[in-house]
């Protein structure tokens, strides 16, 4: 997994932090999790359901 640094303000990492607490994460776990699910809703990555169905159809293709 690639390493990536982000600067936050004192501000933002308290809420990064008190929002990881809230859904019983790690904060690294929850600002990754913001990130891809942002990525996804730009359509710059395949949501998890895409990548199912994706790989149902692979795996249909195969047989």
């Amino acid at each position: 997994m690639a390493k990536v640094i982000v600067y936050l303000r004192e501000q933002e990492r308290s809420a990064l932090y008190e929002l990881a607490t809230k859904e019983y994460r790690a904060p690294k776990a929850q600002a990754a999790l913001i990130i891809r699910k942002e990525l996804e809703r730009l359509g710059l990555l395949e949501t998890g359901a895409e990548e199912n169905q994706e790989e149902k159809h692979d795996e249909q293709c195969a047989s």
